[in-house]
């Protein structure tokens, strides 16, 4: 296979092999020239069929094992070349996304880690999320360039090396005291030493915003920390632009802190505020934010902007002096409240300026730049009012969605449903690999983390004229995948030997409806019988869909889960997914990821069959 060495295949794959391959083969157990190319363009779809030694035309058990082990033979094909297209404005792409990205865990009681975005990042996520509380007195770096006068000047002995740690009670109590004997009981040549003391711990100590989920149980982290790990791992696997979803639960004080924090940490690749009369209605391409760090944060219009009242809410509910926006006509007036977003904060949403979403038909839908965030459930209750109009605004405008609250466990929604829908930015809680995660992992393999999306998905494109696309739909005439044999299935832990596993292969076929449909579509579902051990054969059970219609193949996930059928809790012991629409045809591997999402040894052997019309 392709990222291992060659595999030493078990008895029951071997001889499944040989079946094929003596099921094709002449007289003297080989294939002539003839037979090798009817074999790659009738039966394995390939076009034209992989390269041979020309000197040697005929094709014997060896070297058709061969080529069953390379990647030519993977079900898994190449992403169509036009989704690499990186040239259309920012709207046009599906971007792999991340919820509470800070979690390791569930909702309520794991730890927050700066080795979570470090994972997401190196995996090729491109829009992650930080929620940001007010945070506690900590040490900063000038602790240790100034460790000798301020050793000198207290109780403390351990000063070295305490950069981005807590300030100590005891620490904290010995300040006060020694501000209130300053005050009253020493003399003015005490109280000018007293006041260098204090200026140097002032430089030494600072307040600085935590990231955590508020309200919850969650373990906190540095916002700094954060921002340092996503400059050293944004752009390693992908230079493609990073969007950080802000959720801001700061004072004043401390988002300016925030704003510090960025321009120092991502200095070079922030873009510089613009006011947004003075911009373009079309978002820049990916290809032209290479590189950068695109903030999402509430927009807050700027205060000569806002018509009489300086005040206003972070969701903008005052709409006067907005460019372009005005009230609706009879609409009551809303009592203005401060915003709850600094204007220094707000500014650095360029292209991704958020706005809370209250209806498809609110004013802030048409305002430039704009990005509305919906629950699963507000998708749902969305697209049922206004289908056209909402899947019409996601082709212009950017939209992200993320998990229910009621899901405490991180698992996860069903991503392909939201796409079909538009929504650029489906987040997901990448810390639990279900089958959502699953669908992410297959639409985006291979990505940079940015997919173009389908003809008729997308708004137009500056420059080109051509007439707006309809949206596809394709009927799948007939779909199977035959089961011929497993090797090497990752062991469960509870499983003390191979042969006491009891496993069995599902199948669901996820296809959406058209987007402007309002009935879910149930995906579809097959298993095979039940086998016995981690080598299991098959006997080539097929498992088949017929005339299923309204299909977008690049849409379309194949999930294929082996279960364990022993008494008990029924557990996935290895899955796979695959977008339909790169899916190979013929006698395909497919490869298996354990329980837990890591890469296995495990493979399927499988012929695939599909016809679409």
């Amino acid at each position: 296979m392709s990222d291992c060495s060659s595999p030493q295949f078990d008895a029951p794959l071997l001889a499944r092999l040989q079946a094929i391959f003596d099921r094709h083969a002449g007289p003297d157990s080989r294939w002539s020239k003839e037979q090798t190319e009817a074999f790659f363009h009738h039966i394995q779809g390939d076009h034209p069929p992989p390269q041979q030694n020309e000197t040697d035309e005929d094709l014997d058990f060896d070297r058709f094992v061969l080529y069953m082990t390379s990647p030519a033979a993977e079900a898994l094909g190449p992403a169509p070349a036009a989704q690499s297209d990186m040239s259309w404005p920012l709207n046009s792409y599906f971007v792999s996304s991340s919820h509470n990205t800070y979690l390791e865990g569930n909702q309520l009681t794991s730890d927050s880690t700066t080795e979570a975005y470090k994972k997401v990042l190196l995996r090729g996520c491109r829009c992650i999320e930080i929620d940001v509380w007010d945070g506690g007195e900590r040490f900063t770096s000038a602790v240790n360039e100034h460790a000798d006068q301020l050793v000198e000047s207290s109780t403390e002995n351990d000063i070295k090396e305490v950069a981005g740690e807590k300030v100590g009670f005891r620490l904290r109590t010995l300040m006060k005291v020694g501000g209130w004997v300053s005050d009253n009981l020493l003399n003015e040549k005490g109280k000018r030493d007293m006041a260098e003391i204090q200026q140097n711990w002032s430089r030494a100590i600072a307040s600085e915003p935590r990231v955590l989920h508020g309200h919850t149980l969650t373990k906190e982290i540095s916002f700094r920390d954060v921002c340092k790990t996503i400059k050293e791992y944004g752009f390693q696997t992908s230079d493609l632009p990073i969007i950080v979803s802000l959720e801001v639960h700061c004072s004043p004080e401390q988002q300016e802190m925030m704003v510090a924090i960025m321009e120092e940490i991502w200095e070079g690749h922030l873009l510089p505020p613009v006011e947004l009369d003075a911009m373009e209605k079309i978002a820049p391409s990916p290809a032209e934010l290479r590189n950068k760090i695109l903030v999402k944060v509430k927009y807050v219009p700027p205060k000569e902007k806002r018509g009489e009242d300086d005040d206003v809410t972070e969701d903008t509910e005052s709409l006067e002096g907005i460019e372009g926006l005005q009230p609706e006509k009879g609409a009551p007036a809303k009592e203005a409240k401060p915003p709850k977003i600094i204007g220094m904060l707000s500014r650095l949403g360029v292209f991704t300026r958020g706005v809370s979403f209250k209806a498809m038909e609110q004013a802030e839908a048409k305002m430039p730049h704009h990005i509305f965030s919906l629950s699963e459930g507000m998708v749902d209750k969305t697209h049922q009012q206004s289908a056209w109009r909402f899947f019409q605004h996601n082709k212009q405008y950017l939209m992200r969605s993320y998990p229910a609250g009621t899901r405490v466990d991180s698992s996860n929604l069903d991503p392909a449903g939201h796409w079909r829908k538009g929504i650029q930015f489906v987040a997901l809680n990448w810390q639990t690999w279900d089958r959502g995660m699953m669908m992410n992992d297959a639409l985006f393999d291979g990505s940079g983390g940015y997919v173009l999306k389908p003809d008729g998905y997308r708004g137009p494109k500056p420059g080109v004229s051509a007439p707006e696309p309809e949206v596809p739909g394709r009927d799948l005439n007939h779909f199977s995948v035959h089961v011929l044999a497993v090797q090497n299935l990752p062991l469960p832990p509870d499983a003390r030997e191979s042969n006491s596993m009891r496993p069995y292969l599902t199948m669901t076929l996820s296809v959406e409806p058209h987007p402007l449909e309002t009935v879910k579509r149930e995906p579809y579902v097959a298993r095979t019988k039940t086998e016995q051990g981690v080598h299991p054969d098959f006997s080539q059970e097929v498992l088949s869909f017929d005339d299923i219609d309204g299909v977008t193949p690049e849409l379309s996930f194949v999930v294929f889960q082996v279960m364990d059928d022993r008494p008990g809790i029924d557990p996935v012991t290895a899955a796979a997914c695959l977008r339909l629409d790169r899916m190979k045809t013929g006698y395909r591997f497919i490869r298996l990821r354990d329980g837990q999402g890591q890469a296995s040894d495990g493979i399927i052997l499988v012929k695939i069959e599909k016809r679409m019309t």
